[in-house]
């Protein structure tokens, strides 16, 4: 008897992206599943996924850009299923299923809260979003947060017995409290900061707009009005276009204490070598940066629509810590009250990091296996 046949439809799988390694890693799972796995994409990395033991099929790629090309996509997805009749699609927002969809973004509320208006008409994700889940032909929906989840119940009246949430998952042995001290020598070395200064620190991977670089840099010349005596200094992790904050910072007059980095070779350094960690994003729909820092036994500050908040404890001293992003004020204000506290802010820091087991990557993965297991189980 021949195995099982799963598939799973993402446009373009590549490792260097979220969805590409969340993808890769369920074509694994499948495959300990009992599943013969093949990946339909219109880009990838074909040594990654012959690593894996999986099929990749190419579909032609629509040479225009526009909402046609991904229509095009889901088409040539389907009609692919349709002549070879897998027992299982798998499908990453760009094709229809009736199994299983897993969604990355929240296009709609992402709109709202970085622009403060609805999408235009024809956004060519929104247009096939909006199909996809207002048909709810799919079994189940996988999210990597509740709040995401609450926004497809809430904007297409998705049943919540249909939505499961997968929180990512952080390498614990990269990221722990371990030689925190050296850690943090090296981290402040890299970055050109001597240890008697306070370091603020917002890492990403990019995208300065969606996670509000200029509100942060807004808070940071607010926080040294209200605490100028402290030696400042505000750290920005990320791949994207610095100039226009760099002249908002010297704007405000805080231009020699604010730091870029493109990149960082060992990031696990970075989280020790910081004061406080930061996320005033308009939304982010997880923020592994943030769960990465708070296993690194780092204090936070996360905003109101960041997924990775809903692992903060319930209790005052914690959810204290979640600030809406459009208020610098707050944020200037929470910043320097955090740091003035820093023995307890490092205390229920290095506490919380204890208590963050289940979402090691491993814990998870065996979630999202355990997941692919009952599906197996029902086909």
């Amino acid at each position: 008897m021949s195995a099982r046949h799963a598939v799973i439809a993402i446009r373009q799988l590549e490792k260097n992206t979220g969805a590409s390694r969340v993808a890769f890693s369920q074509a694994a799972l499948l495959r300990q599943a009992g599943y013969r796995v093949t990946l339909l994409a219109e880009r990838a990395n074909e040594a990654l996924v012959a690593e894996r033991d999986c099929e990749l099929v190419r579909l032609w790629r629509w040479p225009l850009r526009g909402a046609f090309r991904r229509q095009w996509f889901n088409r040539r997805v389907q009609a692919w299923c349709r002549r070879h009749h897998p027992d299982l699609l798998i499908s990453h927002g760009d094709a229809e299923t009736p199994n299983v969809l897993f969604l990355h973004n929240c296009v709609h509320l992402a709109s709202q809260k970085i622009h403060g208006k609805p999408l235009p008409a024809g956004h060519e994700v929104a247009l096939l979003h909006d199909r996809i889940l207002s048909a709810q032909a799919f079994d189940v929906i996988g999210v990597n947060s509740r709040m995401m989840g609450d926004e497809v119940i809430r904007r297409y009246g998705i049943p919540a017995d249909k939505v499961r949430v997968f929180h990512p998952g952080y390498d614990a042995g990269q990221f722990n409290t371990d030689d925190r001290a050296a850690r943090r020598l090296a981290g402040r070395a890299a970055v050109g900061v001597d240890l008697s200064a306070t370091l603020v620190g917002l890492v990403t991977s990019g995208d300065f707009s969606k996670r509000n670089v200029a509100g942060f840099i807004d808070a940071a010349a607010k926080l040294v009005a209200l605490a100028p005596d402290r030696d400042w200094r505000f750290l920005v992790v990320g791949k994207d276009r610095f100039d226009s904050y760099r002249q908002q910072a010297e704007r405000l007059g805080i231009g020699n204490r604010v730091i870029h980095s493109p990149v960082m070779d060992n990031v696990a350094m970075l989280y020790p070598a910081l004061d406080l960690f930061v996320l005033p994003a308009h939304i982010e729909e997880f923020g592994l940066v943030a769960l990465e820092a708070m296993a690194c036994g780092t204090p936070v500050l996360l905003g109101d629509h960041v997924g990775a908040s809903e692992l903060l404890p319930a209790t005052p001293e914690w959810q204290q810590r979640i600030l809406p992003a459009a208020d610098s004020t707050r944020w200037a204000e929470a910043i320097r009250d955090s740091v003035a506290d820093q023995a307890g802010s490092e205390a229920r820091a290095l506490a919380l990091a204890s208590q963050l087991g289940p979402w090691q990557y491993a814990q998870q993965q065996a979630a999202m296996q355990h997941f692919f297991e009952q599906i197996a189980a029902a086909h």
